[in-house]
């Protein structure tokens, strides 16, 4: 019995003592310490790949529409070129862009690039009889790879300016009391402010919106849409020989001005400011520059010049039966920086067609076409304080800003357009120019490819 006893004593010692329990607490708590630690780890770790992955998945849609923009860029570029035995662009082992045949499968060769860090590829369907064409474009960016297919039609520079009267393609603003008569568009944003007045149809780019303030409207009628247009550069359309077959020569001052006059052809335009020391042509620079208070006539057909610039009330008058167009090359080859003005008008200065008659069906104007550049930021500017102005500016690369109480008619298209305290209608019956009808591609679809891979390359889209 003492042999029990003493055991009894024993367990209920170890009831009342703890110091054993102690070490098992302390690993106890350390496993579950290093349990929550290890899972808020890989919690940290999993949402740091989803977040990275999410991002490559974000760049590489980007890097795929990049690549779809950079075939319609390259396809408006040279669609003129295009042929029925070659209608494909493709890079070639130079890198530069060639024509060639369809692969076996009737899709164009694969055409590979670059997007800072990132890459896209993209393959083209031959446009088919009715000018539909798809372009299948892959982007990547680290692991992740997303695949766009994207539908074109064609359509012509004419048509594009149809609708609308002024077209700032990345970018158009209206203000300060403007009075806008005509249907406007961009692919970006559409901002009015300031009292001005839209009576045409407003478009902003897909994505994009508009912005009403401080009392500007809409009139009643009209409405709000989305998409986006192409407006190809003018190299597309330029006459090929244009700078060894213009009518420069006509802007020429006479060394010999008795008949027959010497150089031939020279002073044919017509102008009031003086010949002499006040010509307003400079060959070397060709640069069109007209004094105060003088008329410039033209009446030849197409010039080519660097730039314009017209006096503070001067007037540029293109003459009677005649169809004038005036191409500005690009700043690069007229050795013009940034910003560079090609074109400037003064205060009071107007730019007006003789035979410009809506009562009798006449709507011929001057056309001015700028080259602009890719690269150099260009611009004009058209600061008039009154009359009334009849022309077609098609600048799809340069920025324009015409201000100051001044009437415009015509059209207007640039690459962002300005337009603030003047008015710009359209007459009725007038119909924009052809502009030489050159083709090009307007986006009319977009999906993307959830599938793999497959034959053809839209597969799965």
């Amino acid at each position: 019995m003492l042999a029990i006893d003493r055991f009894i004593l024993l367990i209920r010692d170890l009831r009342r003592n703890e110091r054993g329990m102690a070490l098992p607490t302390a690993i106890f708590a350390m496993v579950a310490t290093l349990g929550m630690g290890s899972a808020a780890v890989l919690s940290s770790v999993n949402v740091q790949q989803g977040s990275h992955r999410d991002s490559d998945s974000k760049s590489a849609i980007a890097d795929a529409d990049a690549g779809a923009s950079i075939a319609l860029l390259r396809l408006n570029r040279y669609a003129s070129a295009l042929t029925t035995s070659n209608p494909c662009l493709w890079v070639n082992s130079g890198g530069s862009l060639a024509l060639t045949k369809a692969s076996a499968d009737g899709w164009c060769p694969e055409v590979k690039g670059t997007v800072g860090s990132s890459s896209y590829a993209y393959r083209t369907s031959p446009a088919s009889a009715s000018g539909m064409m798809t372009v299948v474009a892959t982007g990547s960016d680290g692991v992740v790879s997303r695949r766009v297919a994207v539908g074109y039609k064609t359509t012509t520079v004419g048509s594009a300016l149809a609708n609308e009267g002024m077209i700032g393609l990345d970018d158009l603003q209206v203000d300060n009391v403007a009075d806008v008569r005509v249907g406007v568009g961009t692919n970006g944003n559409v901002n009015v402010g300031n009292n001005a007045s839209i009576c045409g149809n407003v478009r902003h780019g897909v994505g994009k919106g508009d912005t009403w303030g401080n009392n500007s409207v809409q009139c009643q009628g009209y409405g709000v849409t989305e998409g986006n247009v192409s407006l190809p550069p003018v190299s597309s359309f330029i006459p090929t020989n244009i700078a060894t077959s213009n009518s420069n020569y006509r802007l020429v001052t006479c060394t010999k001005t008795t008949l027959p006059r010497a150089p031939a052809g020279c002073q044919e335009d017509t102008y009031t400011g003086g010949w002499g020391t006040n010509s307003p042509w400079n060959s070397t620079t060709r640069t069109l520059d007209t004094s105060n208070n003088s008329t410039i006539t033209l009446s030849g057909g197409d010039y080519f010049i660097c730039k314009m610039i017209l006096g503070n009330n001067s007037h540029f008058v293109m003459g009677s039966q005649a169809t004038v167009r005036i191409f500005f090359d690009t700043p690069e080859n007229c050795g013009l920086g940034s910003i560079a003005k090609q074109m400037d008008l003064g205060n009071d200065a107007d730019v007006t067609a003789t035979d410009y008659n809506p009562t009798l069906d006449n709507f011929e104007m001057p056309g001015f076409y700028m080259m602009g550049s890719p690269t150099i930021q260009t611009r004009l500017e058209f600061s008039n304080n009154s009359g009334t102005n009849e022309f077609v500016l098609y600048a799809p690369q340069t920025e324009i800003l015409i201000k100051n109480n001044a009437t415009y008619k015509g059209v207007i298209a640039g690459k962002k357009v300005h337009f603030e305290k003047a008015t710009f209608d359209q007459d009725d019956g007038f119909e924009p120019p052809p502009i030489g009808g050159a083709t090009i591609f307007e986006r009319q679809s977009f999906v993307e490819c959830t599938g793999s891979t497959g034959s053809p390359p839209n597969a799965n889209c």
